[in-house]
């Protein structure tokens, strides 16, 4: 039996992206657009980019179905010739995964494409050359041994959590309150490295804001005072293999779209590129101060639309369904 998610409202996530933003990427202050540019969907700006960077959940999907008009949007461009990338933070899935529900949504996107924050998991901790044995947030029937060196899933045992040379926190979908406990009080009495793949703090799941391994990890650094080392948007690293995957496009031809402003804008602002921020389907639906975010972030996108397509995110996942797999 599955454990249900716990929930944060809106205003709990904001306060939430505005306290731990000192732990993500900074920016230079002239990096931030002075004013944002309101439009009426992406194709508005489209001719002003050769390459345009999705985030997925909350811009090409919300929940399992595809937003009204992004299907047709994302199609139109790709006839159009401009090259497209997909950015996911869901380090809980592979790739082949991932596309086999984009594809099943109505998009035609490849290996080429796609962008996980999993596969710089690995490479995150082999970094630490010191330590052999990791502790995992994970479901049980995830795939660990695609991880390097010794690694046991995080359970109920309290012992464990003590015997680990650090934790990797990479999908939260059964993660419980004894199981964060057992963390942070660990992590308190002997503070050791904190790896983080998916580092989003929520994720819009139709109806509420489900709390995610980003979250968590927050929590127990607060307890160790040691700062989580991430991958996945906003981070560096998924951008930068975008870069690299198109070296002859300038950055200023390259445009990030995504629906929150503490990933996707951060990093797009982060990385030098534009950004074009969606409102509805995502985890600004039902917003209507959006003026007053960008002013307690410190941030802002350089456009900012309904959504992607003509259409808006009228069909949701419903909340019920606890099964559902998000990209």
């Amino acid at each position: 039996m599955s454990i249900n998610r716990p929930k944060l409202s809106f205003e709990q996530a904001i306060a939430a992206y505005l306290k731990y933003a000192p732990r993500l990427p900074q920016v230079d202050p002239k990096s931030v657009p002075a004013q944002t540019q309101y439009v009426e969907n992406l194709m508005v700006i489209a001719d002003e980019f050769d390459l345009i960077i999705f985030d997925a959940f909350g811009v090409l999907n919300s929940g399992a179905q595809a937003i009204p008009g992004a299907v047709e949007t994302v199609a139109g461009l790709q006839k159009s010739g401009k090259k497209l990338a997909v950015v996911t933070n869901d380090a809980s899935s592979s790739a082949e995964a991932i596309l086999a529900r984009h594809r099943g949504r109505g998009f035609d996107f490849n290996t080429n494409n796609l962008i996980s924050s999993q596969q710089f998991v690995a490479p995150m901790m082999e970094s630490y050359t010191d330590l052999k044995h990791w502790g995992v947030m994970a479901p049980l029937h995830w795939p660990f041994d695609i991880l390097p060196g010794k690694v046991s899933p995080l359970g109920k045992d309290r012992a464990l959590y003590d015997a680990v040379d650090g934790v990797v926190l990479i999908d939260s979908e059964s993660w419980s309150d004894i199981q964060q406990n057992h963390l942070e009080e660990s992590l308190a009495a002997k503070p050791r490295p904190i790896l983080v793949g998916n580092p989003d703090i929520c994720a819009p799941m139709g109806a509420f804001l489900s709390v995610e391994s980003g979250y968590f990890a927050h929590k127990a650094a607060d307890r160790c005072g040691i700062t989580p080392d991430c991958v996945g948007k906003p981070f560096g690293h998924v951008f930068d293999e975008v870069l690299r995957r198109h070296p002859d496009i300038a950055r200023d031809r390259i445009l990030m779209v995504g629906d929150t402003i503490h990933t996707d804008v951060l990093g797009g602002l982060a990385s030098g590129i534009k950004t074009l921020l969606v409102r509805q389907g995502g985890f600004l639906d039902g917003q209507d101060d959006i003026e007053g975010l960008f002013v307690k972030s410190g941030l802002r996108p350089h456009f900012c639309a309904p959504a992607i397509g003509y259409g808006i995110a009228e069909a949701k996942a419903a909340p019920e369904d606890k099964n559902a797999v998000f990209a």
